[in-house]
């Protein structure tokens, strides 16, 4: 079952997986570029292209500022945390566009702890998020071998299609509303 206990406002909270893993979910602060850095450390080489789309070794600190400095208006992230040491976990960024019509959504989860439903209800915390905003579409950008996450985005209603320009990349689309 897939609970929310969500604070008031922020859509900060604790969430369930559908494996019964409850890990907190909060929206990123600036003070969080030091465990934003750690998580992405932890992710394969793998899991950054699939994150990045490009291939990267690390992610580098003016990055992860502008990834923590985010206006919590048309741009957003939401970080997962596991665990009695509060392990980061997963980060969720989403980005509208100016009439807030479409929004992007990006989503990495840690290579170690992956397959624990923990990246599939962060994205309906997303979904969710957007949806309360009144964004019409929730879209991604995925490499085209990124297969379980092409799935995940299946199951929760999402279209799959090539990307017109680059074979290597598949756009993939939600209605919300």
């Amino acid at each position: 079952m897939a609970e929310t206990i969500l604070r008031s406002g922020d859509w900060s909270g604790s969430l369930v997986a559908k494996s019964g893993i409850r890990f907190f979910v909060r929206p990123v602060e600036p003070g969080d570029v030091t465990a934003l850095a750690e998580f992405y450390r932890r992710l394969s080489l793998e899991d950054l292209r699939y994150r990045f789309l490009t291939a990267v070794r690390e992610v580098g600190e003016a990055r992860l500022i502008e990834m923590t400095a985010v206006d919590h208006d048309r741009t957003e992230n939401f970080l997962a945390f596991w665990g009695e040491a509060d392990m980061l976990v997963g980060s969720a960024m989403l980005v509208a566009d100016e009439a807030r019509e479409r929004a992007e959504v990006a989503i990495a989860i840690r290579s170690d702890v992956k397959r624990r439903g923990i990246g599939a209800r962060l994205l309906m915390h997303v979904a969710d998020y957007a949806e309360a905003r009144r964004i019409r579409i929730l879209e991604s950008i995925s490499s085209a071998d990124n297969w379980a996450l092409i799935e995940l985005e299946r199951r929760l209603g999402f279209t799959c299609r090539p990307l017109a320009d680059d074979a290597s990349l598949v756009h993939l689309q939600r209605r919300l509303r």
